[in-house]
């Protein structure tokens, strides 16, 4: 059995480290957008930090026309440069560095200049290439279905749009689906519908799974719970109102919308309504109805219940719903008798002096056998395979060298483990 749970293990692990790599290039390349989109909106925020570092103020354009050739220079460039990686993406640092020159372009050839250039599509979609315009997808930027405008029909969203990577299949939102999300799923109707939009509303609670308009009155058929009215449509059925209840006996009814559930009587009752001793129909052995409620009956104060209990040194106690026999005081059972409870045996005193064990000089045989291999040891080996291959951040060669490491020691851990 631990052979095949070895065995299993190496197998899973690697069908996961095969996935996990195959998909990293796409998570990198996500990644790599969202950095460089992350890039840009810190370049406007250290615009307008280095604006109001000079003049302290809320009007950002006033700012601006005030900075004069500081506006547009390198130290000014510098100061902007410090904060682009300010965040926890730890991929940013690299990104900026590899990409630098291309900041540096974009600030002396178009900001400097006061083009209106967009710096997101100038640097991430058109040079970097690492995005995609807003609803395109895929490595050549292909439109989403639907459009540009309003993909998926303004109701799905677009696998990798923005980005260089996905299918541009469009996501569609609850209720909705089709290749454009144009149409409604069972349990929702086309609340409004023409060629460009498309509105899906939820169905009642009362309807099995389509209908055609809202409310209760809309259902084509009714769940199990409802009835189908010609005045109101599906409407509640009140199971607990039958002339047989669909409880066990014991328990009572309440009903819920579309269902009942069964609770337990109090435990005085032999059924009953609702709950609570003045709610039962009949009371149960050991009770009598007192005052519109079953109250239990004390047998050992009642008449004849001296007689109850037999036997010498014996009592009868009252117990909710019953009574017990037990030996009084001072005695214990033994064999359908009160006997007297025996004094107990005197505690064995302890020794002043305890017996210091003997230390063994002998080495033990079994220290000299070579040691299993230790599933402790494996984890952190696993542990760590996970932490760099992270810090590694996308690096192929890095990640392949660890897989090809981890790999070769996991197949002489299970081939070690195998000799156990």
């Amino acid at each position: 059995m631990m052979k095949m749970n070895v065995t299993v293990f190496c197998v899973v692990f690697t069908l996961i480290t095969v996935f996990k790599w195959d998909n990293l290039g796409v998570m990198a390349e996500k990644s790599k957008c969202d950095t460089c989109n992350a890039i840009v909106n810190n370049f406007e925020k250290g615009l307008k930090k280095t604006a109001k570092s000079n003049y302290g103020g809320g009007n950002t354009k006033w700012e601006e026309s005030r900075l004069g050739s500081f506006a547009t220079s390198e130290t000014r460039f510098v100061e902007v440069m410090e904060g682009l990686c300010e965040g926890e993406d730890k991929n940013c640092p690299t990104i900026l560095e590899e990409n630098e020159e291309l900041i540096e372009k974009y600030w002396f050839s178009f900001y400097a200049k006061g083009s209106e250039e967009d710096m997101k599509m100038w640097l991430c979609v058109s040079n970097m290439k690492v995005c995609c315009p807003e609803n395109t997808f895929g490595p050549t930027c292909l439109e989403c279905p639907g459009g540009k405008i309003r993909p998926c029909k303004d109701n799905g969203n677009c696998e990798g749009g923005g980005t260089r990577k996905g299918t541009g299949k469009c996501n569609c939102n609850t209720g909705y689906e089709g290749d454009l999300c144009d149409s409604c799923k069972d349990g929702y109707f086309e609340a409004s519908k023409n060629d460009t939009h498309t509105t899906c509303t939820a169905c009642h609670r009362s309807c099995q799974s389509t209908c055609w308009e809202e409310g209760p009155k809309g259902c084509d058929d009714c769940k199990t719970g409802y009835t189908q009215t010609e005045e109101d449509g599906c409407q509640d059925i009140d199971e607990c109102s039958a002339e047989a209840s669909p409880c066990d006996n014991g328990k009572y009814c309440s009903n819920t919308e579309g269902s009942y559930y069964c609770n337990s009587c109090h435990k005085s009752c032999d059924g009953c309504t609702t709950f609570g001793a003045d709610k039962c129909t009949e009371c149960n052995e050991g009770y009598r109805l007192e005052e519109d409620r079953c109250t239990d009956i004390n047998e050992c104060t009642e008449e004849g219940g001296a007689e109850l209990c037999t036997g010498e040194h014996r009592s009868c106690v009252n117990q909710e719903g019953s009574f017990s026999c037990d030996c009084d005081s001072g005695y214990i059972e033994e064999e359908d008798q009160c006997i007297i409870k025996p004094p107990e045996p005197p505690k064995p005193k302890q020794s002043s002096k305890s017996a210091k064990p003997q230390k063994s000089t002998k080495k033990s045989k079994s220290s000299k056998k070579k040691q299993k291999p230790s599933l402790y040891v494996l984890g952190i080996v696993l542990a760590l395979y996970g932490l760099l291959g992270k810090l590694a951040n996308g690096n192929f060669i890095v990640v392949g060298v660890l897989t090809v490491i981890v790999g070769a020691y996991i197949h002489w851990f299970a081939t070690q483990f195998e000799k156990f």
